[in-house]
């Protein structure tokens, strides 16, 4: 998962328990580190929460009760810097670990920033296939930890600007940071890319390595343009209440169609959304954001089909593409893939990933409902 991956994903979560999970593994993933956990600060100063990411349940419970802020942990709150170090026991406020802890040598903190204050720290420990973590993987560390300090005061204000009925605030805030990103952010991505193929035409034939190198770095950049633009949307869900499911799904449909030069059949009948609430059709929408930039990146498809069928006590969304299709069993664990679960276990329903004859994939959402076709 790229840095721009990691902002996307925090910033798209507004439950603050999910939301301090997620910053944890994707920690993990992007800097690769074997184990991470971020440490919330209580009002004092003291470790008032830990969430670990790494270690299994079995293994926690065998550990017993978590940090609490003393040691090394307690000593990178205190002064609020980065701290990288190459043998956790050799720190002076060492205090070793608890039996059944798994071994941790090498490690890497920094501070979580809130509103210009210390809201946490971001351990890391144990670096895969390397002797230390590095002064990069510090300016790595440091830079998700500002993206997920953003992400905090996003969710923040999402649950205060709720609670008080003022939901008009943060929909005018969420449209201001998404024309902010078109107007700044993908223009800033294409002057790159523009330069970068400039910069190819100007490289002889016995540059054909460098060539192809900067030809990859390219590509990259369109999918972090996609990413974006898919970014925006999801900071528009006013745009579901506004328009409906079908005419949101439509304007994905154009960003796609734009992307791959494929087509998108797009068959929801109104009354199948009638049977959705706002709240439904905003996981629906995004269930149809996550599956179009899947099959956008790796499908190669020429055609896709997106329908919102009506059972007897089921509605049915079915996205379906040509492709080349995937294995999907050697995929499962994907960030992407986990997101549509957690979508559909939030409608109380399935998702279901199965190979299309004669070639592509079928998404399957299924939502039971209590309505009657009788």
């Amino acid at each position: 998962m790229s840095l721009v991956e990691a902002g996307m994903a925090l910033a798209s979560e507004i439950d603050i328990d999910v939301l301090l999970q997620r910053i944890a593994d994707i920690a993990r993933d992007v800097i690769e580190a074997d184990y991470g956990a971020v440490g919330v600060l209580g009002d004092q100063g003291q470790l008032a929460r830990f969430v670990y990411s790494g270690i299994d349940e079995e293994l926690a419970k065998r550990i017993g009760d978590l940090p609490t802020g003393r040691g090394v942990l307690g000593a990178l709150i205190e002064e609020g810097q980065p701290l990288r170090l190459h043998e956790i026991s050799d720190h002076p406020r060492s205090f070793g670990f608890p039996p059944n802890h798994p071994p941790m040598h090498t490690f890497l903190g920094v501070p979580i920033i809130v509103r210009d204050q210390v809201y946490g720290r971001l351990y890391l420990t144990q670096k895969r296939g390397a002797v230390d973590f590095t002064k990069d993987d510090e300016r790595l560390a440091l830079a998700l930890a500002a993206q997920a300090g953003v992400a905090i005061e996003n969710a923040r204000l999402y649950v205060e600007v709720r609670s008080r009925g003022e939901e008009l605030a943060i929909l005018e805030e969420r449209d201001r940071i998404s024309k902010e990103l078109h107007d700044g952010v993908i223009q800033a991505i294409y002057s790159v890319g523009l330069s970068l193929q400039g910069t190819v035409g100007t490289l002889g034939p016995e540059h054909e390595l460098a060539a192809q190198r900067i030809n990859d770095v390219i590509t990259q950049l369109d999918y972090v343009v996609r990413d974006v633009r898919s970014y925006i949307f999801q900071l528009q869900p006013h745009l579901v209440q506004e328009k409906g499911l079908a005419a949101a799904v439509e304007e994905l449909s154009r960003d796609f169609e734009v992307n791959t030069m494929g087509s998108v059949t797009i068959d929801i009948p109104a009354e199948a959304v009638a049977q959705l609430d706002a709240p439904m059709q905003g996981h629906v929408i995004q269930v149809v954001r996550e599956v179009l930039s899947n099959i956008s990146r790796h499908a190669q498809a020429n055609e896709v089909y997106v329908g919102l069928t009506m059972l007897p006590d089921e509605l049915v969304l079915t996205i379906e593409d040509d492709g080349i299709g995937f294995d999907i069993g050697s995929v499962r664990l994907g960030h992407g893939l986990r997101n549509l679960d957690e979508r559909a276990s939030l409608l109380d329903g399935t998702i279901a990933i199965e190979p299309r004859s004669p070639r592509g994939t079928r998404h399957l959402l299924t939502i039971p409902w209590k309505g009657s076709l009788t």
